[in-house]
């Protein structure tokens, strides 16, 4: 039955879908209604829903602006295509609706029901203001850099959402599963390949969008959300630059580039690109998973700490777990930055400006203090300098003194030479270069004497401590030379045979398996010969089959059933197509010959070698084909292989047709001969006369003339 609403008073009404494009009366406003002419026309009901209008389709099935009646709200349904309407395809649409339903986001599609109707399969979701990145990829080919980020951000909020809440890994993130609404929020759509981790099993179909899939997806591998952040990142790859970073007319080379190549760097499409961005595509994208974020968290993080560099505005920028519901306002962002460098500009020019007043206001006033204190200091400094050098002699000679004597420590050397130093060349003091100069060249040459006789002293005491530390080493060597020679070295050598001992036996292992591998690469050669020789003989079969059945209709002038014979097999025997084109290239200059004695009732056979190329000249002038070829042609027509042959002994169709036709007497002869005929027909005699004489068309009169005269023909 067909349901639709009824456009005036919304009735329900049913009718056979034989009615549909018809029209009826609605049994509650009677007035005269159009039925729909399809299952999914406008007003059509599929369970709970009346179809509004057509939004799109795709290879599941086809998506429906809908009216819910229940709840009175606009919903997208999708009805899944008859192809797709298999056990494995409804599957894969409940799995779908099954994981819609269970996950509530606002970056994710929601489902609401689920259903059949009329044997087909239905699901409701959310209706969704705006078009796919991918339709906005194909108008615009490249999207904003911060906006490429946030809608980025917020599908990697979904995922995360996910895979917290049910584990789930999506499978198949493109441009194509990735809505935009009108208010700016990225939806992820699709959930038909989603899979929860556990689920997976070493015998799962690979599914995926190639051009998108992480590399071990390609592989069969386990899976989870790092696959997702692969497939994620090529998507931002495409949004930045324009293209796809991996291109190939077949899968498998597609495949190959996944696993081994390196994408084109994204700032060679995107001058200026922050590296920051490059370095975020190329971690997501990274070929194991192991380098890539370890998780959604981790994304969200990066990109959000990204965004507060690079975004024209990071006050608009959402934090992670907070997607901002408004639409960036890209002009906004615009207009207040170049607000922002405006008042800047004009501070600096007002700075500019008053610059020149204040600094001669300065200078008025600090001039004079400066000039004054240079003079005292400078006068400062010499009475100072000159002080210095009057004490400095007497303070190095009691250094000199204290040096000289052998029983004053060192270290208490060093506190008197350090406390000199400061005084007359340290940082503090009134500094002079040539009493510092002095003070430190006379103070390290009297404690180098000192030290000096002190190394000579400590040195026998210290040679003698190393020889001991020397000593305990070698001890510890020599333990360790007898642990190796006693223990480890066997137990080396041990393992060091086993493993020759296993390696022998793989090696023979692997003689063996080569061994078997030579014979059944042999044997299947063998095979392969024997089924294309099989191939062969039956080709050469049908062929000779064909031949016979050709002669009959060129004779008699039915062309256009000979071509429709070959085309026919053609399409049946692939393996014959080039033989049955050059027939066709025959058949049709045959029709072109014979149509020079189309117009009269003229015996063919009458007709002589230069009438047809007289006639054959006036109908179509010099066409460029040699009188051999033309009159090839005439006299397979009148049936005369004998002397096409004679006319072309280049070509060995002439004679192959001509042996399968006496193949094709043979048989003949023999059924005539069974049936009890004791006469020859004459037909048979004139065909064989104008055979060529050739091995098989010689035994073939000789067995036709065994059985109709009961001896051998002589030759």
């Amino acid at each position: 039955m067909l349901r639709f609403a009824c456009p005036f008073c919304h009735f329900q009404i049913s009718v056979p879908e034989s009615d549909a494009g018809g029209r009826i009366v609605c049994p509650a406003c009677s007035k005269t209604v159009a039925i729909p002419a399809t299952r999914f026309d406008n007003g059509c009901i599929i369970g709970d829903f009346i179809i509004q209008s057509r939004i799109g389709a795709g290879s599941a099935g086809t998506v429906y602006l809908a009216q819910q009646i229940s709840l009175e709200r606009e919903v997208a349904l999708k009805v899944l295509s008859h192809k797709n309407m298999t056990e494995k395809g409804v599957t894969t649409f409940l799995n779908e609706a099954r994981a819609a339903a269970k996950l509530s986001h606002v970056n994710l599609v929601q489902s609401y029901a689920v259903g059949e109707d009329d044997g087909y399969s239905y699901m409701a979701m959310t209706y969704i203001k705006g078009e796919t990145l991918k339709s906005r990829l194909k108008r615009e080919k490249r999207i904003p850099i911060d906006e490429a980020l946030h809608i980025v951000q917020q599908v990697a909020e979904a995922l995360c959402y996910a895979w917290n809440e049910s584990r789930l890994i999506h499978r198949d993130v493109k441009p194509d599963n990735i809505m935009l609404t009108d208010d700016g929020i990225a939806k992820l759509t699709d959930l038909g390949l989603a899979m929860n981790q556990k689920d997976w099993s070493e015998d799962m179909d690979i599914s995926g969008s190639p051009s998108y899939m992480s590399p071990e997806q390609f592989a069969g591998e386990p899976l989870d959300t790092r696959s997702d952040i692969y497939s994620l990142g090529v998507t931002l790859y495409q949004m930045i630059t324009g293209s796809l970073p991996f291109r190939a007319i077949s899968i498998s080379t597609l495949a190959n580039q996944h696993f081994n190549q390196k994408p084109e760097p994204p700032e060679r499409f995107v001058p200026g690109l922050p590296s920051t961005v490059s370095s975020l595509i190329k971690k997501m994208m990274a070929k194991k998973p192991s380098k890539r974020y370890a998780d959604m968290e981790e994304l969200l993080d990066a990109i959000w700490r990204l965004r507060q560099l690079t975004a024209p505005n990071r006050n608009l920028v959402p934090d992670v777990h907070t997607i901002s519901i408004r639409r960036l306002n890209y002009g906004i962002q615009t207009e207040y930055v170049n607000n922002k460098r405006r008042q800047d500009r004009i501070q600096r020019k007002q700075l500019i400006a008053n610059r020149p007043s204040l600094a001669s206001r300065v200078m008025l006033v600090v001039l004079p203090v400066a000039l004054v204190a240079v003079v005292a200091l400078y006068l400062f400094s010499d009475i100072r300098r000159r002080s210095l050098e009057r004490s400095m002699f007497g303070h190095v000679d009691a250094f000199e003194r204290l040096a000289s004597n052998p029983d004053i420590p060192v270290e208490r050397l060093n506190v008197e030479s350090a406390a000199l130093i400061d005084e007359f060349a340290g940082k503090n003091a009134v500094r002079s270069d040539r009493i510092g100069r002095y003070v430190l060249s006379h103070i390290n040459y009297l404690l180098n004497q000192r030290s000096d006789k002190e190394k000579t002293a400590a040195g026998a005491a210290a040679s003698s401590e190393t020889t001991a530390v020397l000593e305990n080493q070698i001890s510890l060597l020599n333990d360790e030379i007898a642990n190796l020679k006693t223990i480890v070295v066997p137990r080396l050598k041990e393992e060091i045979d086993a493993a020759i001992k296993e390696g022998e036996v793989y090696h023979s292992d692997l003689i063996a398996a080569q061994h078997d591998l030579v014979k059944s690469k042999a044997d299947f050669n063998a095979l392969t010969k024997t089924r294309e020789e099989e191939l062969a003989a039956s080709d050469e079969l049908k062929i000779n089959n064909l031949r016979q059945r050709l002669h009959q209709l060129v004779v008699t002038q039915r062309f256009s059933l000979a071509r429709q014979m070959l085309t026919t097999e053609q399409l049946r025997s692939p393996r014959l197509d080039s033989w049955c084109t050059e027939m066709m290239r025959r058949i049709d200059f045959l029709d072109r010959v014979y149509a020079v004695f189309a117009g009269d009732d003229t015996d063919l056979g009458t007709i002589t070698d230069a009438e047809a190329k007289a006639r054959y000249t006036a109908l179509y002038g010099d066409d460029g084909r040699t009188d051999e070829t033309i009159l090839c042609a005439f006299a397979v027509l009148c049936g005369d292989y004998d002397k096409a042959a004679r006319l072309r002994p280049e070509d060995p169709e002439i004679t192959a047709t001509a042996d399968a036709v006496a193949e094709e007497l043979v048989a003949a002869a023999r059924i005539l001969h069974t049936m009890g005929e004791k006469k020859l027909p004459a037909m048979f005699a004139e065909t064989m006369a104008r055979l060529p004489k050739t091995p098989q068309t010689t035994a073939a009169a000789s067995t036709i003339n065994v059985l109709f005269s009961g001896f051998p023909q002589k030759n």
